[in-house]
C-alpha cells in the first residue's frame, strides 16, 4: 500500500495533503534533507554569506501574529534563519483581504523571514516585484521552483516513506520531461512549440481510433486533441492534453443524464488499466455556466517509460492508453 496515493483522496486540500508528506519526507531522511537543502538553499546560503548550515526543523500551516499570512511550510535553519515556502498545485496566488489586496508572496516578503520559495505544478511566474525582492529563492534558469524539480532528489531511496512520495510524483506528472519528446511548457515559448508540433504528430493512430468509435477529431493548440459528436458514446466530448508539464489528463465531458454512468466507466477502466491512473470529478466554467466534468490523470512517464522511443513505439503506447478509456464511454459496453 502507498499511503500517499491511499489517503489523497481522503483530503479536502491536496496542497495540504502533498505539502504534509513532503515535509514528513524532509523530517525523517536526513540525505533527503541534505540533498533538498544543497539544491534550494546552497547557492542562496552562499550569497547570503551564511556560511555551513543545515536544516534545523520543519513546521506547517505556520500563522503569523497579527497578519493574515499562513505560508504552506516554514524551514528552521541551524544559524536561526528561517525560510517560508508556498506551495501550489494549478491553483493560483490567494489574494488578501480587502484591507491588503496584494498576493501571497508579496505580503509573505513582508513577515519576519529570511527567504521565500515558490514552488508549482506549471509555470506560472509571479510579478516583477516578487522576482526583484532580494529574499525570494528561485532556481538559475526559472523564476520559481516545480514539483518535479524534486523527483532526483527521491529517486533511489529505500525508506517507504520516499518510496511512496516518489511514486506519487510519477502519477501526478511531477517527472522531468520525456527525454523523447523534450520540454512542452516554460519560459522558452518557441522551444515548446516546436516540441509541441513534433509530439502532435504522434496522435494519427489514436485519432483514427477515435473516429473508428464514431468520434469527430479536432486537432488544437496545436498537441490537444478535441473529442465531439459522437452519438454512441454517453460522453458528450473529450478533451485529451499531453502539455501540461509531464502530465497527461484526459478530460470527459458527460451529457447531462449520463454523469453517474460516465464515473462509473472511468473507475472501472481505472481499475483495469495497468498504468497508474487517477480518475476526479471536478467544476469547470465555460460559456453556458458551471460544468461537471470528469478527470483522468498520470504521467507521461508511466505511459512512454523512461527510455528514448521510435516515433512507431510512442505512437503505440498513446493509442493504447487512451483506447480504453474511450472504449469504456462507448453506449454498446453499458
Amino acid at each position: 500500500m502507498n499511503l500517499f496515493w491511499s489517503t489523497r483522496a481522503l483530503t479536502a486540500s491536496r496542497e495540504d495533503h502533498l505539502t504534509e508528506f513532503f515535509a514528513a519526507a524532509l523530517d525523517t531522511s536526513r540525505t533527503f534533507r541534505e540533498a533538498y537543502y544543497r539544491f534550494i538553499l546552497g547557492r542562496y546560503a552562499q550569497d547570503k554569506h551564511w556560511g555551513k548550515i543545515s536544516i534545523a526543523g520543519i513546521e506547517t500551516q505556520v500563522n503569523f501574529a497579527g497578519t493574515t499570512c499562513q505560508p504552506d511550510m516554514l524551514i528552521k535553519l541551524s544559524n536561526g534563519k528561517r525560510i517560508a515556502c508556498e506551495h501550489k498545485l494549478d491553483a493560483l496566488e490567494t489574494q488578501g483581504p480587502a484591507s491588503d489586496r496584494r498576493g501571497q508572496l508579496l505580503r509573505y516578503l513582508d513577515l519576519p523571514i529570511d527567504g521565500l520559495m515558490y514552488v508549482r505544478s506549471l509555470w506560472k511566474p509571479p510579478n516583477s516585484r516578487v522576482l526583484e525582492h532580494p529574499n525570494y529563492i528561485r532556481p538559475e534558469a526559472r523564476e520559481h521552483f516545480l514539483w518535479r524539480d524534486f523527483y532526483p532528489l527521491l529517486e533511489g531511496k529505500s525508506a517507504p516513506l520516499l518510496q511512496w512520495l516518489r511514486e506519487g510524483f510519477e502519477r501526478l506528472g511531477f517527472t522531468p520531461p520525456h527525454p523523447s519528446i523534450g520540454e512542452m511548457s516554460g519560459p522558452d515559448m518557441e522551444l515548446n512549440r516546436e516540441h509541441r508540433r513534433n509530439f502532435a504528430k504522434l496522435w494519427a493512430r489514436t485519432r483514427s481510433r477515435a473516429m473508428e468509435l464514431g468520434w469527430k477529431v479536432q486537432a488544437d493548440s496545436i498537441v490537444e486533441l478535441y473529442l465531439t459528436g459522437n452519438a454512441s458514446s454517453i460522453a458528450n466530448w473529450i478533451f485529451i492534453s499531453p502539455a501540461k508539464s509531464d502530465r497527461f489528463l484526459v478530460r470527459v465531458t458527460p451529457r447531462s443524464e449520463t454523469f453517474a454512468q460516465v464515473k462509473a466507466a472511468l473507475s472501472q477502466a481505472a481499475r483495469l488499466i495497468q498504468i497508474p491512473t487517477e480518475v476526479m470529478q471536478n467544476e469547470v466554467t465555460r460559456k453556458e455556466g458551471k460544468v461537471q466534468i470528469l478527470d483522468v490523470t498520470t504521467s507521461l512517464f508511466e505511459i512512454l517509460g523512461r527510455k528514448e522511443l521510435t516515433v512507431t513505439e510512442m505512437e503505440r503506447r498513446l493509442l493504447e492508453f487512451v483506447n480504453p478509456w474511450l472504449q469504456a464511454l462507448q453506449r454498446d459496453q453499458h
